[in-house]
C-alpha cells in the first residue's frame, strides 16, 4: 500500500460469510452517507484488519488519498451516522499516517471517478456501486427520509444484527435514507450496547474487585443523555458458580452514584443472584454482622450467620436516585440455604423499615432501599432512550420478532409496545414476524393496529445461515415494495388534457378549413 497522504480506516464487524460480500456491504454503507464531492479521486482499500485478532473477523475499509481537510469532513459525516456506528467494531473511524504502512494482504478496490463509479481495482468487488452526486438528478433516493428500526431478537438473530441487516436492505433501495437504530433487548447481555446505540450514549468503565484469581478488574455500564446510567447484571455477575457474591454489582452502582447520575436502569435478565443481594448492598455501605459482632463480607455462605444489619453508612445518594429494575433475574439459592435467605430478607427489611415482600423484589436488596420499581422490560427500555422523541420526523418504523398472533403477540410483547407508541404518534409502522403462532381466531394484529405485516416463514428454529438468509430476503421484499409504491405515487395518474383557449380553438378551426 502506498501511503501518499492520509488514510481513513473503518473497522467493520463481519456480516457476511466472505470477505468479498462484506467489502461490498461495508462500502455500500459508506457510499450511502458520503457524496461524490468528498470521495472523487480517492482510492479504496480493504481486507482483514491487521491491528485486530484474526479470530475477531474484523474487516478494515480504508479511504486514502485526500487532504487533511477532506478526511476530517469524511470522518465527521461517518461518525455522525448512527447506522454506520452499529457496524463498527470500534467506537469511531480513525485517521492514520503510519500504522497502515506495513499492512500486507490488503486489496485495492479502485478509485472513485468523476461519474461516481469505482474503477481500476484488483477485481470487480465494487462493480455497480456508485457514489451519489451532491446535486442534480443523481441525488440519492430517499435523502432526508428518516426510518426507525426497533426490532426484538429473532431467535438466534439478535436485535442489533437485525437492525444492521434492515439498514443494509433500506439503503439498497433508498441510498440516502437516514437510519434511527433502536435495537430492543430484554435486559440481559447486550442491553448496555443496545441502549447506548439507541440513545447515542457513551460507555463508562468501573473498577471492580476480582472475586477470584484472574477475575475481571473492570465492568462496563452506559450513560444516556448525561443523566441516566444503564447496566446489565448479566454482564457484571460472574458466570462461575463458585463465586456466590454480588459485590461487583454494588461497585458498579456506586460508581454511577458517585458520577452524580439521577437515574439508574438495571437489567437483571439472564443473571443469577446467589446471595440475595447481600454483596451488592455491602458494596453500597450496608453492614452485616454475625452474633459475635464480626462484620461479614457478603456471600451466599454467610447468609446463615447474619444476625444484625446496619444501614447507617449506606451511600447518601442511594435514596435520592431513581432506580428501575427490569426483568427479574433467577435466584439459585440452594435448598438448604432458603431458610437462611428468608430470615436474612426479614432482617434487612426490618432495618430499612420495609415489608419483607419489598426486600425480596427481584432478589436484589437494592430494589427496596433505593425505592426502585419493577416495570415491563420493553417499556423501561423505550422510556430510557426517550423513544417518543426519537419518533420526531420519522417517516416509517419497523419492528418485529418471533411473534405474530395469539399468545405470542399481546400487550407484553416488545413489538406491541413499539407499535402502540408509533400509532399514538401516527407514524406508519411495519411488523416483521418470524413465525405465525396458532390462534383460535383468524384476527390479524395488523387489522387492529393498521400496520403493514410481513411474515418470515419457517424462521423459528432455523440454522444461523438459513435464518439470516430468510431475514434478509424479507427485509429486501419490504423495501422493494416500499420503493415500488414510491415510484407508483411519483408517476401518478395521467394528467388531464390542458383546456384550450378560444384563440387556440379558432386557429385549429382555420387550419382544418385550409
Amino acid at each position: 500500500m502506498q501511503l501518499k497522504r492520509l488514510g481513513l480506516g473503518m473497522r467493520f464487524d463481519y456480516l457476511s460469510g466472505t470477505e468479498r460480500e462484506h467489502a461490498r456491504q461495508a462500502f455500500e454503507e459508506i457510499f450511502s452517507v458520503l457524496t461524490l464531492s468528498e470521495l472523487e479521486g480517492l482510492s479504496l482499500y480493504g481486507g482483514q484488519d491487521p491491528l485486530s485478532n484474526p479470530e475477531e473477523n474484523v474487516f478494515l475499509a480504508v479511504i486514502m488519498g485526500g487532504s487533511l481537510t477532506v478526511m476530517r469532513r469524511i470522518y465527521r459525516k461517518l461518525s455522525a451516522d448512527a447506522a454506520i456506528g452499529m457496524y463498527l467494531a470500534h467506537t469511531h473511524p480513525f485517521i492514520e499516517n503510519n500504522r497502515l504502512i506495513s499492512w500486507e494482504g490488503e486489496r485495492f478496490y479502485g478509485t472513485v471517478g468523476k461519474n461516481g463509479a469505482v474503477s481500476g481495482g484488483d477485481d470487480d468487488t465494487l462493480s455497480g456501486l456508485t457514489v451519489p452526486k451532491k446535486h442534480g438528478r443523481r441525488k440519492p433516493v430517499g435523502k432526508g427520509i428518516k426510518v426507525l428500526f426497533a426490532p426484538d431478537s429473532f431467535g438466534k438473530l439478535t436485535s442489533e444484527t437485525a437492525v444492521k441487516r434492515l439498514a443494509a436492505a433500506a439503503r439498497r433501495h433508498f441510498q440516502g435514507v437516514e437510519i434511527v437504530p433502536v435495537p430492543i433487548t430484554a435486559g440481559g447481555k447486550g442491553m448496555v450496547s443496545a441502549l447506548v446505540t439507541a440513545g447515542s450514549g457513551v460507555y463508562r468503565r468501573a473498577k471492580i474487585t476480582p472475586l477470584k484469581s484472574g477475575g475481571a478488574r473492570s465492568a462496563v455500564y452506559g450513560v444516556l443523555y448525561g443523566k441516566r446510567a444503564v447496566l446489565s447484571l448479566a454482564e457484571i455477575l460472574p458466570e462461575d458458580s463458585s463465586i456466590t457474591s454480588s459485590f461487583n454489582v454494588g461497585e458498579v452502582i456506586r460508581r454511577a452514584l458517585d458520577e452524580g447520575l439521577k437515574e439508574i436502569l438495571i437489567g437483571t435478565a439472564e443473571s443469577v443472584i446467589r446471595d440475595c443481594g447481600m454483596g451488592c448492598m455491602r458494596a453500597l455501605g450496608m453492614k452485616f454482622y454475625d452474633p459475635e459482632g464480626t462484620e461479614l463480607k457478603g456471600s451466599l455462605e454467610e447468609l446463615s450467620r447474619v444476625a444484625s444489619v446496619d444501614t447507617e453508612l449506606l451511600h447518601p445518594r442511594l435514596r435520592d436516585v431513581k432506580i428501575t429494575v427490569v426483568n427479574g433475574g433467577r435466584s439459585e439459592t440452594p435448598e438448604d440455604a432458603k431458610e437462611h435467605a428468608a430470615r436474612f430478607r426479614a432482617l434487612a427489611a426490618k432495618a430499612g423499615g420495609l415489608s419483607e415482600e419489598d426486600s425480596a423484589a427481584v432478589g436484589v436488596l437494592l430494589s427496596a432501599y433505593a425505592g426502585a420499581k419493577r416495570v415491563n422490560g420493553t417499556e423501561a427500555f423505550l422510556d430510557a432512550v426517550e423513544f417518543n422523541k426519537l419518533l420526531n420526523g420519522v417517516a416509517l418504523a419497523v419492528t418485529g420478532g418471533l411473534c405474530a398472533r395469539g399468545e405470542t403477540y399481546n400487550e407484553t410483547s416488545s413489538a406491541y409496545a413499539v407499535l402502540k407508541r408509533c400509532m399514538s404518534r401516527r407514524v406508519p409502522a411495519v411488523l416483521l414476524a418470524g413465525h405465525e403462532a396458532e390462534a383460535e381466531t383468524d384476527a390479524h394484529p395488523a387489522d387492529d393496529l393498521k400496520i403493514a405485516y410481513f411474515d418470515i416463514p419457517h424462521m423459528d428454529g432455523s440454522e444461523d445461515e438459513v435464518l439470516e438468509e430468510r431475514f434478509d430476503a424479507a427485509a429486501d421484499r419490504l423495501f422493494r415494495f416500499i420503493r415500488l409504491g414510491r415510484d407508483v405515487e411519483k408517476i401518478g395518474a395521467p394528467k388531464p388534457p390542458k383546456e384550450k383557449t378560444i384563440r387556440e380553438l379558432m386557429k385549429e378551426s382555420l387550419r382544418r378549413r385550409t
